[in-house]
């Protein structure tokens, strides 16, 4: 009788406990041992998955224990029983460095990631686990922890995580909804635009007594499937953010950005160079139109021809659309508009200058040779430029990657000629030559700006070597998915050409070439994974990753860094969404989003400022044929008392017989892992 009595006394308690909101900080942990003390924080959350068995296959879960510890390094650890796929280890780690880019610009107290080592116990009785589509719920509850969030314990999710913080496809849902059903969860996350499925449905049909198969494909509703199977409520998320809102109420706000990214100083710097190369594109367009016209082109050989006239009209082409985004102000597209023009004007030239040589094979060889001694001029500019601040560490490292592809088109010259086609290495002389004047003007475009925020050789050698590392893991990954579901990415394949060329500037010294090219190689391989089984890139995609690097843009000028390179991109990938080239536009967009992230290393963080909204309630689901809003009050009434009278029953019945453990965060020092094994011993 006493026994039966304090179990009713903890029963209120808990009952008037659980009207405290679920997102009260906890303190953390601490584990001390002499005088060294270490804290940390865990959290175990369910990973619904899909197993197959003998019969097909079924939802099963997972429990993934999320553990932070301070006085760490940001190194990731994982443990897997049984062992995962490898890409389980690079969802974990995509997850932490998401979750690490959101906190560490929250103004309001926080742990700093970067002083913090992560573990990941996965934990589950399917015979293998599928890596990806866990990758969400563990970016949120890595937030979590170093937001100190609490997570509702009703809520749950599938899909994968992507580098920019968008929620990635995955399969089985239905199956995964099964899965979470089964332990308790209420409302189910599952990534935007997959609210359907095709599932295969068997009819039979009586054919002159014969009872013949007909297989044909249904699409079925997702929330339609929860709702009536579980009386669960299924919700689409587009991004972290919103993954955030259902699970703790909290979220990051977007930065406000101005509607025009360029500012006084950076027409100062452009508009100068965008006039000199339109003036430049439209003598050397109209000299090479002369050149041709009055050349004995009509008895070139028949390919030769069409490609110089090609050359021609390309030419004056790209001059149009320079003068075009010129007049718009659009300065740095019309540099490269002019740029352009002229490499296929210079083309023309010395075609014309090729064919009325008598001894071509001797013009060639100058030509070439001169072009090479420019580029050992320009080489020895870049090469001993100074870097003393953020600006000319992007001016520094454009002009040195300029180095490499100028470099890069003279060995292509230089085998063209080899392999006797002329035609090809003139065009490639003519490249060079155009990047090897870029170089001059890359090492100019610093000059109006304050060079602020100090950064020395080693600092830029220790930052390129961690992005290239950071490349490479990303092209791991990337690999390692895109294998899984059988397709082929040029994107994977520019990210690893970029990787090698990043390396080779390395190691020839160019760290600020090795640290931009990084970045590049790094936003390919992160979009090969963002863009798995999509043939084009959406407008939707495209116009997220306009945003975040606008924002990215303006917080890094509110702390007085001018990121004129990721402006240049910028604008540039503006210009091309303008011109429905989306495929290009969101690469330039995302390598200007990692430029103007990444310039502030040398600067306090804390930008903005995450807010608590609430967690939405759970919408209560009927499956009966009734218009609720007539029975309102009868419903309330019988809930109440429905929901007090089940819940003594439940707390009595579970202190005489087992007490089953709900998803909580825990910082106690006893705390060990929930273990999935237990549940399904109950549940046979």
């Amino acid at each position: 009788m006493k026994k039966q009595l304090i179990l009713l006394i903890l029963g209120v308690c808990l009952l008037c406990s659980s009207c405290v909101p679920s997102s009260i900080a906890l303190s953390a942990g601490v584990i001390s041992e002499g005088n060294v003390s270490l804290q940390y924080r865990n959290v175990t959350v369910y990973a619904p998955a899909v197993s197959q068995t003998d019969t097909g296959y079924v939802g099963v879960i997972s429990t993934i224990t999320v553990s932070i510890q301070e006085s760490g390094s940001g190194r990731v650890f994982v443990d897997t029983l049984p062992l995962t796929d490898v890409d389980m280890q690079g969802s974990a780690r995509l997850a932490v460095k998401v979750a690490s880019a959101l906190v560490t610009s929250d103004t309001r107290p926080h742990i700093t990631p970067q002083n913090c080592d992560f573990f990941f116990v996965v934990r589950t009785d399917s015979p293998m686990i599928g890596g990806p589509s866990a990758g969400a719920i563990m970016t949120v509850a890595v937030i979590s922890l170093l937001e100190n969030w609490t997570l509702d314990n009703r809520t749950d999710m599938t899909g994968m995580i992507n580098p920019d913080g968008s929620i990635g496809p995955i399969g089985g849902i239905p199956y995964k909804i099964d899965a979470a059903h089964s332990v308790g969860t209420t409302r189910f996350l599952i990534p935007k635009g997959q609210m359907t499925y095709t599932e295969t449905v068997t009819e039979y049909q009586n054919i002159n007594g014969i009872l013949l198969p007909y297989t044909s494909l249904v699409t079925r509703n997702v929330s339609e499937y929860a709702r009536t199977q579980y009386g669960m409520d299924v919700h689409e998320v587009e991004d972290i953010n919103d993954a955030l809102f259902y699970f703790t109420g909290w979220n990051f706000p977007a930065t406000e950005s101005p509607q025009k990214i360029t500012t006084e100083d950076y027409i100062a710097a452009m508009k100068p160079l965008a006039t000199s190369l339109l003036d430049d594109a439209r003598i050397l367009y109209q000299n090479a139109s002369d050149s041709f016209n009055h050349s004995t082109f009509r008895h070139w050989p028949a390919d030769y021809r069409n490609q110089v006239m090609n050359s021609l009209n390309t030419a004056e082409s790209r001059l149009n659309e320079s003068t075009n985004w010129y007049a718009k102000e659009v300065y740095y597209t019309s540099t490269s508009k002019s740029f352009q023009s002229l490499i296929n004007s210079n083309f023309v030239s010395y075609a014309c200058q090729y064919f009325s040589s008598q001894n071509q094979t001797a013009f060639l060889r100058a030509l070439i040779n001169q072009t090479k001694q420019f580029y050992i001029n320009k080489t020895e500019l870049a090469k001993n430029a100074s870097i003393h601040g953020m600006v000319t560490l992007q001016c520094v490292g454009a002009a040195q990657q300029r180095v490499s592809e100028a470099s890069n088109y003279i060995a292509a010259a230089n085998n063209s000629i080899n392999n006797s086609d002329d035609m090809n290495a003139l065009y490639n002389i003519a490249f060079a030559q155009e990047r090897c004047k870029s170089i001059q003007w890359w090492l100019n475009i610093s000059i109006p700006f304050n060079d602020s925020g100090a950064i020395n050789t080693s600092m830029i050698n220790t930052l390129a070597n961690e992005y290239l590392d950071d490349a490479q893991q990303a092209i791991a990954y990337s690999g390692i998915i895109i294998n899984e579901v059988g397709q082929t990415s040029t994107f994977l394949d520019d990210a690893k050409t970029l990787l090698q060329t990043a390396r080779d500037e390395n190691e020839k010294g160019y760290s600020a070439a090795a640290l931009f090219g990084a970045f590049e190689s790094l936003v390919k391989a992160n979009l090969a994974l963002e863009l798995v089984g999509v043939d084009k890139v959406p407008n939707d995609k495209v116009e997220r990753a306009r945003e975040r690097a606008s924002a990215r843009i303006t917080e890094i000028r509110n702390l007085g860094i001018e990121p004129v390179l990721a402006v240049s991109y910028y604008e540039y990938g503006q210009s091309l969404a303008n011109e429905s080239s989306l495929d290009t536009a969101i690469v330039y967009y995302k390598d200007a989003d990692l430029i103007a992230g990444a310039l502030r290393f040398t600067t306090p963080y804390g930008v903005k400022s995450s807010r608590y909204v609430g967690i939405p309630e759970h919408q209560a689901v009927l499956s009966f044929g009734i218009n609720p809003s007539s029975y309102i009050g009868f419903f309330i009434f019988f809930a109440f008392i429905g929901g007090i009278g089940g819940l003594g029953i439940g707390l009595l019945i579970s202190g005489l017989f087992h007490s089953p453990k709900q998803k909580e965060q825990s910082f106690s020092g006893s705390s060990v892992p929930r273990s999935i094994e237990d549940y399904y011993k109950k549940n046979k």
